[in-house]
């Protein structure tokens, strides 16, 4: 697994270290990040790396701020370029 990727992307504010690493959160069943749900259930990677990425539960999540946008941008980027 790759630590240097959130489960939603490699957005800024992972990068830039103002995330609280999704990868590391003991997350409870009350709070838990969407994405960091589903690709635990899906046993992927990150969203990219999911057949139906963009789908319509994360469209919402991905717009919900700028570092969300920015990784959605950057996964959409990764898929097509196929990395």
């Amino acid at each position: 697994m790759n630590d240097l990727i959130a489960y939603c992307g490699a957005c800024k504010d992972y990068t830039n270290k103002k995330c609280p690493s999704c990868r590391a959160t003991a997350w409870t069943e009350d709070d838990i990040c969407m994405p960091v749900k589903c690709c635990r259930e899906k046993g992927i990677e990150f969203c990219a790396c999911c057949v139906y990425f963009l789908c319509p539960e994360t469209a919402g999540f991905y717009e919900e701020s700028d570092g969300h946008r920015e990784a959605c941008r950057r996964m959409s980027a990764m898929r097509e370029t196929g990395q």
